[in-house]
């Protein structure tokens, strides 16, 4: 009969714990095989909106830029489904429809898919300057209750110093209710300010935005460039601004 400290006993406990090697084993190698699952599956998810995607799209500034964007729109939103919570393909699949900035009569169905475009790229990357800059320009925009300035507003805060969207910033003020606003008069005569000191070649912006503007908005886009440069205020009201 064998004691608790002979060899027979000691080979016994040797034989019970043998098969706890090669359990913990196999269970490292199925962590492991799904560890390694889920980082191909990661690749696929972010390299599959990269291949499908069409170039980068920008906010169009003119009817002939839109309409290439808008060739590109089924690719640009294929892209945006398949990347799911990027901001940057959501905001290019609304981009693409930058021609409803233009349109005297818009779709409805265009016009619902590229603001909820927007608002998705807005959800998930709330510092896009352009989208919402973009939102403030569809139409059908409200632009009697603040809505306009409202976007234009947080297209000043999250792009701030973007003088490539004065042009579609300005345009939009100076044909809503949003040009009362005082924040955003204070937000137009920085642009003014950096444009003429700056940026001369883009002067042709401001008076572009001042010959569209509605009626009730000439007085005070000639005030806030009077505030900026009394002679180019001027020149605007005399319409010889070069």
């Amino acid at each position: 009969m064998s004691t608790d400290g002979s060899p027979q006993h000691a080979a016994s406990l040797l034989r019970g714990a043998a098969p706890a090697a090669p359990v913990a084993s196999a269970k490292l190698r199925v962590s492991l095989l799904a560890f390694g699952v889920f980082l191909g599956l990661c690749g696929i998810w972010l390299l599959a909106p990269e291949l499908l995607r069409p170039k980068a799209i920008g906010l169009a500034h003119d009817k002939t830029s839109a309409a290439a964007a808008a060739a590109l729109q089924p690719k640009a939103q294929l892209a945006a489904r398949i990347g799911a919570i990027r901001g940057d393909l959501w905001a290019e699949a609304a981009f693409a429809d930058s021609n409803l900035m233009w349109a005297d009569r818009a779709n409805s169905a265009q016009l619902e898919r590229a603001r909820s475009n927007a608002e998705t790229a807005l959800a998930y990357a709330p510092i896009n300057g352009e989208a919402w800059l973009f939102l403030a320009k569809l139409p059908n925009a409200p632009s009697t209750d603040g809505g306009v300035a409202s976007l234009l507003e947080m297209s000043y805060f999250t792009a701030p110093n973007e003088l490539s969207l004065a042009d579609l910033r300005l345009e939009r003020a100076a044909t809503s209710n949003a040009l009362a606003d005082k924040d955003i008069q204070e937000f137009i005569k920085s642009d003014m300010r950096r444009i003429l000191a700056y940026q001369p070649r883009l002067k042709p912006t401001i008076v572009a935005a001042y010959r569209n503007a509605w009626p009730q908005n000439q007085p005070l886009l000639e005030a806030l460039a009077a505030d900026v440069d009394p002679t180019f205020a001027q020149s605007l009201r005399s319409g010889s601004s070069k």
